[in-house]
């Protein structure tokens, strides 16, 4: 599935702004690491060279996976393509699993191996699915995983393990952590109601908190310093972009978009998919309604019905129907397109898709019949890949590197720029002075600027960058304050006469510091946590031993 992404030098994808976008932010993600910065969070390429604090909203799981596997190839491309091979054999590792808990490892290998040729899969894949959306599908398996065996088993490790996981996904992509969230908490509601064991709903706020607690050193500086963002821009809240109100399917508003508008040229697509889902849903509703009787698969049973619910209910998001939802719920205008929430639809699905696998195992007992059945459903998801793989447009590394910055992602400028003082503006212009002096620029890094200045009289020196909390200026080592210029954000220094030294560094606010010291306390404790309850289950093993003894 992943071989032409791995044998070519370029980067697929339909989306030509992402395709920048996301190739550039990997580019200066990197460069910033090189530079010894632990967690980038600043980006000094975005809007003409002004920078933006884009790490601060973006998580930044993926992008570390990339510079990872940049050391070894020394190709942003070729480490981005590597990412995804990686995701989603992780993804189908996960579902292996997740369905072994229920169901035989060859059911599970049957569902895994489905879930990697699933065609909506390919399709996010090589055309449509944005970077760090595609990589964030790890996680769904091992959350549901580890969140089922607490129920079974009770251990408190368990609860770690998902919370770990549900940090990860946080730190991932927050947006489908948000949607995820939905799901997990559900699941559970859903095992203590077949249970009758009101004890289990204790694990949503356990899982919520340790995987917060995880991501804190990302999701706490999105709390508190999101209110210095143009976030507006991303919601399409007052602005008149593209918003969730016109992603629908039924009623379709696809004729108020541009022409190359990514929902308008892939409506049709998407449409034909939501149908096939529901096809999917009919077919395994009949499969669990027939299970509904055997009282030897009361999990299975549960957990089919679930998912049967989940994939209804996020199709459901899809409908115009749903808009009182979307309006009702927090925060879910910033899910943004309601075709996010095929992400769920399908893990759902496939997971479903072993009632089917079990099935024909059980009941065909001609060999023959059910192989033919399998293999035929796996040919008409590879006819399908065929067509995703060998159509999708490609970006060829030379076109992509050396990067060009994103200057349209106005979601990340801070809120005090007016996007009318900012375009167009040169690189060759970072540091301007209003009085008689010279400039010369010593470095210019990607959290730093060090900046001779010889002035004749005191002065104003204007620097290309927007200010944003966290910069600080330094005159011959001394803090001075930093001005904003109105309307362009650019900060401003005043220089004394005589010779100097003017440093700008982009270091932790108290809000940052702090959450880093809370994540990497809350990891460290829960290693000890994991250890203590491994050690302490082994003593139980051998007491238990020594008894039958």
């Amino acid at each position: 599935m992943m071989l032409r992404q791995l044998l070519t030098e370029g980067y697929f994808s339909c989306i030509i702004e992402d395709t920048y976008t996301y190739t550039s932010w990997a580019w200066q993600f990197i460069e910033a690491l090189k530079e010894g910065i632990i967690y980038p969070r600043w980006l000094p390429l975005n809007f003409w060279g002004y920078g933006s604090p884009t790490f601060i909203l973006y998580p930044p799981l993926a992008f570390y996976l990339v510079a990872f596997f940049n050391m070894y190839t020394g190709s942003i491309i070729t480490a981005m393509n590597i990412t995804k091979f990686l995701a989603l054999f992780l993804s189908g590792t996960g579902m292996f699993f997740l369905v072994r808990e229920f169901y035989s490892e060859k059911i599970a290998l049957l569902t895994s191996s489905f879930y990697i040729v699933f065609p909506y899969n390919i399709f996010q894949i090589y055309f449509v699915g944005t970077f760090a959306s595609t990589i964030s599908f790890v996680w769904f398996a091992p959350i549901i995983l580890f969140t089922y065996r607490y129920i079974k088993g009770r251990h408190f490790k368990d609860v770690i393990y998902a919370g770990l996981c549900y940090g990860g996904l946080i730190l991932t992509h927050l947006i489908n952590a948000y949607m995820f969230t939905f799901v997990f908490g559900a699941f559970i509601i859903c095992m203590a109601i077949a249970k009758r064991k009101p004890g289990y709903l204790m694990g949503i706020p356990l899982i919520i908190v340790t995987g917060l607690l995880i991501s804190a050193v990302y999701i706490v500086p999105v709390i508190f310093e999101k209110q210095f963002f143009s976030v507006e821009h991303f919601t399409g809240a007052n602005v008149g972009y593209f918003t969730y109100l016109k992603s629908f399917i039924l009623p379709s508003s696809i004729n108020v978009l541009p022409s190359d508008h990514l929902w308008r040229v892939y409506y049709k697509t998407y449409f034909s998919f939501v149908i096939l889902f529901c096809v999917f849903i009919l077919l395994f509703l009949r499969q669990v309604i027939r299970l509904r009787h055997d009282n030897n698969l009361q999990d299975i049973k549960t957990v089919n019905i679930f998912f049967l619910g989940v994939a209804t209910f996020s199709l459901f998001f899809l409908f115009g129907i749903s808009r009182f939802l979307w309006e009702t719920i927090p925060f879910f205008e910033y899910i943004q397109f309601s075709s996010r929430w095929l992400y769920i639809t399908v893990f759902s699905l496939v997971f479903l898709s072993s009632v089917i696998f079990w099935v024909l195992d059980k009941e065909y007992r001609a060999k023959r019949g059910k192989t033919l059945y399998i293999v035929v459903l796996f040919l008409i998801c590879l006819v399908l890949d065929v067509h995703y793989i060998h159509s999708a447009p490609l970006f060829k590394e030379q076109q992509l590197i050396p990067v060009k910055a994103a200057n349209f992602n106005y979601e990340y400028l801070p809120r005090w720029v007016s996007e009318d003082h900012i375009s167009g503006d040169k690189l060759d212009e970072r540091v301007t002075i209003n009085g008689e002096g010279e400039v010369n620029i010593v470095a210019w890094k990607s959290q730093e600027r060090i900046i001779a200045i010889s002035a004749e009289s005191p002065l104003s020196a204007r620097v290309q960058t927007f200010y944003f909390p966290g910069w600080k200026a330094y005159v011959d080592d001394m803090q001075t304050a930093v001005q904003t210029e109105k309307g362009s954000g650019a900060m401003l220094v005043a220089i004394p006469q005589g010779n100097h030294k003017l440093v700008l560094r982009f270091e932790d606010t108290p809000v940052r510091y702090y959450s880093k010291f809370l994540s990497i306390v809350s990891l460290f404790s829960m290693v000890i946590l994991i250890l203590f309850s491994k050690r302490k289950n082994k003593l139980q093993a051998i007491v238990n031993s020594l008894k039958i003894v």
